[in-house]
């Protein structure tokens, strides 16, 4: 593993992850979200509208990061450096379950 995705061991509950490029191509997935296609897919289709909406009404500013959450898990998606990057982790009320 590479020295910039070990800051994924530092994120509590963290059970997978995905690195996608600017295009939707995974180029590291791991735990819950290796070789995860469907997934990846999914949050590259809500980053591609999430980049469709500013999220100031007068200025055009695009999002830095969004969260999706069920009850067991949460999804935190952020962009940087032309990547997507995803975690998927515990819902604090279902870590402690």
């Amino acid at each position: 593993m590479s020295t910039s995705l070990k800051v994924f061991d530092n994120v509590p509950d963290c059970v997978g992850y995905l690195v996608m490029n600017a295009d939707g191509s995974v180029e590291h997935s791991h735990g819950d979200l290796q070789n995860n296609e469907t997934v990846a897919n999914l949050i590259y289709k809500m980053v591609l509208c999430a980049i469709k909406v500013s999220v100031h009404p007068t200025k055009q500013i695009l999002f830095n990061r969004f969260t999706v959450s069920n009850d067991q898990y949460v999804y935190c998606v952020s962009s940087a450096n032309n990547r997507i990057y995803a975690v998927k982790r515990r819902q604090e009320s279902s870590a402690m379950a």
